[in-house]
């Protein structure tokens, strides 16, 4: 198992991959954020759980204020090199279950 030493936390150790949130910017373990990919052909964000999509990913907290921070900034189309409008709603219906 590979440890992280993360920058922003000081002495604290991470195990495992290091992914930096586009909501926050802190840096965490893979485990703890949640992917997102676009979809070409529907031409929309989308939550990959599982992390086995193809292609190009985005990484999120589990957290109403880093998804929702991320959508302000239109910090997903912009991590995943995306040009033109791009439908945000998917990520939209899962900062509203976790408000719930």
């Amino acid at each position: 198992m590979r440890v992280h030493h993360d920058q922003q936390k000081g002495s604290a150790e991470v195990p495992g991959p290091v992914r930096t949130c586009v909501g926050c910017r802190r840096r965490d373990s893979d485990s703890r954020l949640l992917r997102i990919v676009h979809d070409p052909r529907a031409s929309a964000l989308s939550p990959d759980p599982d992390r086995r999509a193809v292609g190009r990913g985005a990484w999120v907290h589990r957290d109403e204020r880093c998804i929702a921070t991320a959508l302000d900034r239109r910090a997903f189309t912009r991590s995943l090199r995306v040009a033109g409008n791009v439908s945000q709603d998917a990520i939209s219906e899962v900062l509203g279950t976790l408000s719930s």
